[in-house]
Parts: C-alpha cells; structure tokens; sequence
C-alpha cells in the first residue's frame, strides 16, 4: 500500500526526535466533436521502475471506497483561436475576452484523461468534475483532486483530469512525455511543436468533456447527468479565457469553479460560475484579483475566503507520497516565516460545487458570500484585526476561533501560520470545552451560511476535540503545529499529514497522534520531574502503538 509505506518512511524523522435557473444541459445540442479515445490504458503497478502507470497516480486504494482509476488517450483536431492569452500567472485580466474567431482549423492532437470514478451505477450521483491539470510546476498537477478528494469519494463524484497544456507534457524533466517515453511519447498538443501559447488547449478541453458525456468506455457506462469545469491558479486563468471566448460559442459544461485565479466573467454566460479567491490573492501583487472583483450577478458568485492562502498546507501535504513516488521530492518549505495557513480552503471547494449541482438540479441559488477587507488595491493590503488576522470574507472557524496568525501572504504563495503562544490560549479559551464549543458553533455557522457542508464541519470540529488548546499544555518542538512535516517531525505534523492521505482506517492511527501530542506537551509542560518523564514514556509508547498501525495497514 504506496500510502502505508510513505507513512512508515515519514515515521524515521519523528521517532528520531521522539445561478438562475440550471436544468439548462449545453451539451443538448452540442456541437463539440466527438474525439476518439483509446483505452483504458494498461498499466504496471504504480512505483514500478518502468513508469509504465499514470503519473501522479492517486496514492489511495480505489477499490476501498468502490472506485477505478483509469486512463485514457484521446485524439481529435482542433481549432486555433484568436482569444488573447491569460495575463500573469493566474489570468487576472480587469477585462472579459470577448467571443473568440476561429483561425484555423483541423490541427491534429491526442491528450489524455486521467478518471477516477465509481465502479458502478449505485456508487455515482451522475455528476463529471472535469480538472483543467495546473501546469505551473512544469507537470500535470490535479490540484482540485488533492483539495477535494475525500468529498468526491463520499459523494458519489466522478473525477477526470485534463492534459490541455504543452508544459505537462514536453517540459523537462517531469512533463508526461520526458517522465515516461514510452507510456507518453506519442501525445502531442502544440501540432508537434510548430504552435506555441496552448492555444490547442481550449478545443482539447471541450473536446475531453464531449468524450465524457458521448463514449461509454470513458465512464464505464455510467450515466452521465452532468459535467462541471473546475481548475485552480493558472488552469482557473486559462479556464476564465475558455469561458468568456470559446465556451460560450459552443457550450459543454453545466458550470464552472474557478479558483485563485480568471479575469473577469462576462455576465451573459449560459451557465453558472463560481469563482473562488483565498486571501493571497488579496494581499500579493503578483496574484492580485482585487482589480478583478466584480458583482454578484444571477449567474456569478465571488467566494473569498478569509486566512487562507493559494497553496496551503493540505495542499501541499496531501501530495507528499505521489511526489516521493514518481518524483523523489519531499514536501516541505525552507521559508523564514513559517508557511502555509491552515485554513482549510478545501471545505469552501466542497460547498461551491455542490452549490452548482444543487443550482442545476433545485434551481437552489448559492449564497452571496462578504468581501475580505480591502485597504489599498494597487500593491494590495486587507484589514487585520490585532492577532493579524484579516477581516471580512468568508469567515471558517479557524478564523472566527483562532489559534494562530493566519494569513495568504509570505512564502511564496504558501502563506503563513505563526501559532499563538500557550498564554495567548489559555487567555482567549479558559479551557478545552470551552474552545471545542466555540468551534463547534462556528462550524455549524458555516453550515447555514451555505460555505461549508455538514460532514466537513463535523471534521473541524473532531479536530478541534482532538487537540490540546485550552487544556493550558506547552508544545515544544516534537508536537508544535508549525512548518511542515517530517523536515520538521512534531506529532500534530504526523496527525495532519496521516489524516491527508486519508485511507481506510486512519481515523484510528490520528486519534493514537493526539493522545500521543497530549503525552508530549504534557512532558514539556510537567519538565523534568516524574511526572513529565512519565509522560514523555507514554509518549514513545504511543509512537510504537502508531507504527504497529502502520505496519498493519502495510
């Protein structure tokens, strides 16, 4: 099991330490063509030496929560566009393309789809989430998968990534066809190299949907009611192009989420769009959307969610075993601040797509959601309140119950979390109860306003049980939530990163994590008497139980 195995390298470092109306369906009369499609692909085991499997192959057993993963090429011609290209890296133009003209047409392509689905009819809500892969590292990134994956598998979803741009898979020396040569040398979306800007990418695109709803083989049959576009930073910038110049001339999709990134949506699109911002791009010049706010309309939904940060750290560490795997690369930063909030942006995903399905199917509108406080748009600043903390947006209860500076700048895009010192807890929550219930109010807060579901809710409020605010406990080094796991090995790092990858049966291995953080901070809280020696050995015999769990699940 790729996931068990990661876990049990990882363990080493701690233990050295110790809109309107939406039953619209574009694709009625569509006028997309249909390409053809080869596969599903076969495939050797993921990890095998020869690289014959889909890169980035997910790290979870499919089969566990009644899904396949499979792979597919697909080939077509395409048309080339006039549609300007996305300005900077996440396509902030403070303007809408306008209808795109066809240049030429007929240029050949094949690229590939990536699905994860269920593995039968009872399993699926009939819903197509199709992933416009982010490009931006120079490899194919299924960015919304990471964030999202555990909503999709307890809701019946269909997952498909898009190879739409060149970088993913001609860049050196991970793009798809540079990692593997044999699994990947025939695909081809720049007509060989003769066409440059992705200009391709748009047909490819549309063309992937069409083959969702029109060749069987792609969803093993399953009944197809509905097909989403989502796409995060750079694939929100593209998709914000695709949107306002080429889907509207031949519309495909029943709505799109854009995330951290797109110009401004013309407002006579046929279908709904919700676009997402996390407060880096509020507060970092070269990812401003501020110029690029516009109003709600019937059919458009700005969501900013306040604390949050483009890259966070379920981000970044929900990837970890797959970029071991196939890359060699840890997950981690080196910034002097240390990265990446906490606030899981990833809830507000889940509520924005299915507030699109519930709009196709209910004719439900979605919530209007605040703005984050603005002060200054040109080089960017928000409002903060004293911890630092900005103000407005939309409020989870990391923030409306706060344990840390959480913020979207610094570190690159990774933001920042700076924990509270232990006084700052015990001022603000006189003890645990009291915290959990503050939390839990703001949680089910969140529910009403329509900016997080109630499974997710439950697991802010779960973890906020689990942890030790309010209990007047010091965490050193070895249980601190700060920085990244195992570069940095804590305890509540290893409860974060093993509730990330998110297997069958790791709720039992994180709840062994925060009894074992309790028996660390209370070590460092009780010092070297008998009884902080008592706790830190029940620490280690709490490290020994995880690693027994581990080795079961291996």
């Amino acid at each position: 099991m790729p996931t068990a195995k990661f876990l049990s390298t990882m363990l080493k470092a701690l233990a050295f330490g110790v809109w309107a109306l939406s039953s619209f369906s574009p694709a009625a009369d569509a006028v997309v063509p249909i390409p053809s499609v080869i596969g599903p692909l076969p495939s050797d085991v993921p990890g095998s030496p020869d690289r014959n499997y889909p890169f980035f192959a997910t790290d979870m057993v499919m089969a566990d929560f009644g899904y396949v993963e499979e792979e597919f090429f697909f080939d077509g011609t395409a048309n080339r566009y006039d549609a300007p290209a996305p300005s900077g890296g996440i396509g902030n133009n403070a303007a809408s393309a306008p209808t795109a003209n066809i240049v030429v047409s007929g240029i050949p392509y094949r690229s590939r789809l990536l699905v994860r689905r269920p593995s039968d009819a009872p399993r699926f809500n009939g819903v197509v989430v199709v992933e416009w892969l982010n490009v931006t590292n120079g490899f194919d990134t299924d960015v919304h998968w990471l964030y999202q994956k555990e909503f999709f598998l307890r809701a019946g979803y269909a997952w498909v990534g898009v190879s739409a741009q060149n970088a993913g898979l001609s860049n050196s020396p991970n793009g798809l066809k540079r990692w593997s040569p044999a699994r990947y040398g025939t695909l081809n979306v720049n007509a060989n190299g003769t066409l440059t800007g992705d200009v391709l990418s748009y047909d490819i695109y549309s063309q992937a949907a069409q083959a969702i709803r029109s060749v069987p083989a792609v969803m093993g049959g399953l009944p197809v009611q509905m097909v989403l576009a989502i796409g995060q930073s750079q694939s929100a910038g593209r998709l914000g192009i695709y949107l306002n110049a080429i889907h509207v001339r031949d519309p495909i999709y029943d709505g799109a989420v854009l995330a951290s990134g797109g110009q401004i949506i013309r407002n006579d699109l046929a279908i709904p769009v919700i676009k997402l911002l996390t407060e880096t791009e509020f507060a970092m010049n070269n990812v401003n959307e501020i110029p690029v706010l516009q109003p709600d309309t019937d059919k458009i939904r700005i969501w900013p969610v306040a604390g949050s940060s483009h890259s966070e750290q379920y981000s970044l560490l929900s990837r970890a075993a797959f970029l071991k795997r196939d890359l060699n690369l840890l997950a981690f930063d080196a910034c002097a601040t240390p990265a990446r909030s906490r606030v899981p942006n990833r809830f507000v995903y889940n509520a924005a797509v299915d507030a699109l399905v519930q709009l196709n199917r209910t004719g439900k509108q979605p919530p209007h959601a605040p703005l984050i406080e603005v002060l200054t748009v040109s080089a960017p600043s928000i409002a903060r309140d004293t911890f630092g903390n900005g103000l407005g947006g939309i409020r989870l209860a990391e923030m409306e119950v706060p344990v840390a500076h959480e913020g979207g700048e610094t570190c690159g895009l990774g933001g920042t979390h700076v924990p509270f010192s232990t006084a700052t807890l015990d001022s603000l929550y006189p003890n645990h109860g009291a915290y959990v219930s503050k939390v839990a109010h703001a949680a089910n807060a969140s529910i009403e306003a329509g900016f997080v579901l109630a499974e997710d809710a439950q697991a802010t409020i779960d973890k906020a049980a689990g942890s030790i605010v309010g209990s007047g406990l010091t965490c050193g080094a070895l249980c601190e939530d700060s920085r990244q796991f195992p570069i940095h090995p804590s305890s509540t790092l290893l409860r974060d990163q093993t509730s990330f990858l998110a297997f069958v049966g790791s709720k039992a291995l994180v709840a062994t994590l925060e009894e074992l953080t309790r028996n660390i901070a209370k070590g460092y809280t009780y010092g070297a008497g008998k009884k902080g020696q008592q706790s830190f050995t029940n620490a280690i015999a709490g490290l020994q139980t995880y690693i027994g769990q581990v080795q079961e699940v291996l």
